[in-house]
Formats: structure tokens, sequence, C-alpha cells
């Protein structure tokens, strides 16, 4: 199944290994590597080695170890929580600014609300609802639940559009997005205020997919955010908003 690696950095063999076989479908979600002592024998390596190649690709979201178990690590179902992680880390290392995160939304956002205008279910209709619903009552002092909710409007809105790409890449900085709208209610002055703002908004990118205007569910997301975040911002980044905006109004 693998092959013996050199001395070294052996771990990093293992893990380039291991990594490999799962994206080439030797391994699929739900599947079972070797034990650990199969792996040590099959690498010739210590069993230190394999463990620090197991918490490398555990980190990373490709599998899952039970301690104990006399199975092997298994495959992750989906890989999208580990690249979560690591992507929300890079965003505060890398210190993104606020108006990087808001254009980025406001391009997959308008994308996806016109997407769904068209291909929207009543299934996706009643997914947005019950979002908007729990954005709505959420307790005033509760802005993680109301961020939550927001990101499951979102989320709804993406899988209505049916773009996988957009949706997996969207789940990867899901934290970051709650983040950025968990930080916006609660640095507002206008606390009840602001989240009234959004929930109106919701509202109405709800009613524009619901009767099937794409060109106003797409509006709506690109000025609803300038609006938003907006008044955060220097003059300068305000601008860049400005003119995604206005570029998408020309269309």
């Amino acid at each position: 199944m693998f092959t013996p690696v050199t001395k070294g950095r052996a771990f990093e063999s293992v893990v380039a290994q291991i990594e490999a076989a799962i994206y080439d479908g030797r391994f699929k979600a739900g599947d079972y590597l070797p034990s650990e002592r199969a792996l040590v024998e099959q690498f010739s390596v210590g069993r230190s080695t394999v463990r620090e190649a197991l918490r490398i690709l555990e980190n990373m979201g490709l599998i899952k170890t039970s301690p104990g178990s006399h199975k092997g690590p298994r495959v992750s179902a989906s890989m999208t929580q580990g690249i979560s992680r690591m992507l929300n880390g890079a965003v505060k290392v890398e210190q993104i600014s606020l108006v990087d995160l808001v254009q980025y939304r406001m391009m997959t956002g308008s994308t996806a609300n016109f997407l769904a205008a068209h291909l929207r279910t009543q299934e996706h209709l009643d997914e947005m609802a019950e979002a908007i619903r729990l954005m709505a009552g959420a307790e005033p002092g509760d802005t993680e639940a109301f961020a939550r909710a927001d990101a499951q409007f979102h989320a709804a809105i993406r899988k209505a559009a049916g773009n996988a790409l957009m949706d997996i890449i969207n789940d990867v900085i899901e934290e970051a997005i709650v983040d950025l709208v968990r930080d916006t209610v609660d640095s507002s002055t206008r606390t009840g205020q602001v989240r009234a703002e959004f929930v109106r908004t919701h509202q109405e990118v709800y009613d524009a997919i619901e009767r099937g205007d794409a060109e106003a569910a797409a509006t709506l997301s690109r000025h609803s955010l300038t609006a938003v975040y907006g008044r955060a911002l220097s003059p300068e980044d305000r601008r860049r908003l400005e003119l995604l905006d206005a570029a998408g109004r020309a269309e």
C-alpha cells in the first residue's frame, strides 16, 4: 500500500503518501487507514514519525484519529473544517483587511443571489426563511447566534445557487465572515438598529429570490454590504466598495 521512506524529515514523506492516497481515491471518505503498527511497518519508520504525520493530517482535516481504537485513522467525510481553521488563522496572521473581506462577500454574494433567484426550490426558500427567523429572534446580547444565523441564510442561498466550488470556498472562510458580522454588530453604537437593518435587508433579498428577480437580488447584496460596512471604513476603502457596487449596477 505504502512504500518505505528515507530518513531525515521522514514524517513529511509519510504525510505526502497518505495525502496522495486520499486525493486519488485509494482511500475514500469513511475508509480506515491501516493501523498505526501497520503504518510503521509499511513506511519503515518509528512510531513517533507515524504519530507526527497523523497529527498533521488530522490538523489538515483529512483524517480522524481515535485513541485506543484497534482500527486505523478514518478518512474524514469533509475536509472543509480543517481547511477552514487554517485559512481563518491565515486571515488573522496575514491581517486581511475588512475591506478585502467585504469585497469578497460582495462578489460571491451577488453571484449566489443571482443564481438562487433562478434555481431555488421551496426547500431552499424555507431554509432562508428559517435563518431570517433565527436572526430576528436572537437575544439582544447574543451577537454570536445572530452572526451564525446570518451565515446560515447565505449558506442556504449558496445551496440554491448550486455551485459546489463556491459553496466549499465559502464554507472554508465562514469563520472569518461570522467574526466580521459579529464584530460589526458588537462595535456599533446602534446595535439594535444595525441588527434591524441586517434583518430587513435579508428579508428583501429573500423576497427578490422568491419572486425570481435575479437582478434585484444581486444588487441588494452589493448595495447593502456597502451601506452597512462602509461606515466602518476609511474614505479610500469605502470608495473600493462603492466602485464595486456601481460596477454591478452598470452591467
